[in-house]
């Protein structure tokens, strides 16, 4: 499984809607809180190839400026807790 917490930057325009409501629909994504043209959303695939994929359809989905990747949980390469301190 792979989950990816995601910030987006939507136009601010009839494309940015549109964008909204095609993730809205799609069953890998959740729409978690908005600011602005800012939307914070959840990618849940069942593999990390699933993940990357969906994160190269969404970079290029029409309307979406720009994906910010705020973290990112593959369960097959999960860290013991606080062994990520050790890589930064």
């Amino acid at each position: 499984m792979a989950v990816s917490s995601l910030i987006i930057d939507i136009a601010n325009d009839q494309a940015g809607l549109d964008a909204r409501a095609i993730l809205a629909a799609d069953q890998r994504f959740t729409l978690g809180p908005a600011l602005g043209t800012r939307q914070a959303i959840v990618l849940d695939t069942p593999h990390e190839v699933e993940d990357i994929s969906a994160f190269s359809w969404l970079s290029g989905l029409p309307g979406v400026r720009w994906v910010t990747v705020v973290r990112v949980y593959l369960d097959n390469l999960a860290l013991p807790p606080g062994a990520a301190a050790d890589y930064l």
